[in-house]
C-alpha cells in the first residue's frame, strides 16, 4: 500500500509539472510567424519602381513601361529558368539592364540557329522574339554559380552573347510587371 501511494504521488507531481511547463510548439509557432513578418518587411523595403529605357525585352516589357524590382527577390527561392532579372551590365558601372534567365548553374546551354538547347534537349522558349537563325550559334558550360541571360528581343539585345555568363551575385533583383509576374 505504501509503495502504491509513492507511485501515485510521483505521477501527480509529474502531471503538475507538465501543466506548468511552457508549450514549446506555441513558442516555435511564434518564432515562425516572426520570421515570416521580418522576411516580408525586408522584401517590402527592397522594392524599386523602374522605368524601362530599351527594347531588349520587347514584346513582354516594352520601352517606356514601368516594372517593379524586388532586390530581395531571391531570398526565399533560387532563380529559375525564364525569371526576368535586373543586373548591372558588365563593364558599364551604373548601367542596369533587364534580362531573362535561360541557363542555370551546372547546365550546358546552347543556341543553335536561334533555338535554345539545355543539355542537348530543345527547350521551348516562347519569349524569344526575332531570333537570328543565321548568327545565333553559341554554347556555354556553366559553373555552380553562373547563369545565361538573354533579352527577349534577340536582335538588339546586349546579353550573355556579348558579355558572357553572369554570376549569382550579379543578379540584383527579380522583376515583376505592374500586372504581375513575368513568366
Amino acid at each position: 500500500m505504501q509503495l502504491w501511494r509513492k507511485i501515485e504521488s510521483a505521477t501527480s507531481r509529474a502531471k503538475v509539472s507538465a501543466v506548468n511547463m511552457p508549450d514549446k510548439s506555441n513558442t516555435k509557432n511564434r518564432y515562425s510567424q516572426l520570421n515570416y513578418l521580418i522576411n516580408l518587411l525586408i522584401e517590402l523595403l527592397s522594392i524599386q519602381l523602374i522605368k524601362v529605357n530599351n527594347k531588349s525585352m520587347e514584346p513582354a516589357i516594352g520601352d517606356g513601361s514601368w516594372v517593379v524590382s524586388v532586390r530581395a527577390g531571391f531570398r526565399r527561392r533560387e532563380p529559375r529558368r525564364f525569371d526576368v532579372v535586373r543586373l548591372e551590365e558588365p563593364g558599364l558601372s551604373g548601367h542596369w539592364i533587364l534580362k531573362r534567365i535561360v541557363g542555370l548553374p551546372g547546365e550546358e546551354v546552347s543556341l543553335r540557329q536561334g533555338d535554345l538547347y539545355v543539355d542537348d534537349l530543345a527547350i521551348a522558349d516562347s519569349f524569344a522574339y526575332c531570333p537570328d537563325a543565321a548568327t545565333d550559334n553559341y554554347s556555354w558550360w556553366l559553373r555552380d554559380d553562373e547563369y545565361v541571360v538573354l533579352g527577349d528581343n534577340r536582335q538588339p539585345s546586349i546579353d550573355t552573347r556579348k558579355f558572357g555568363v553572369v554570376s549569382r551575385s550579379s543578379l540584383r533583383g527579380r522583376i515583376y510587371t505592374l500586372r504581375g509576374h513575368i513568366y
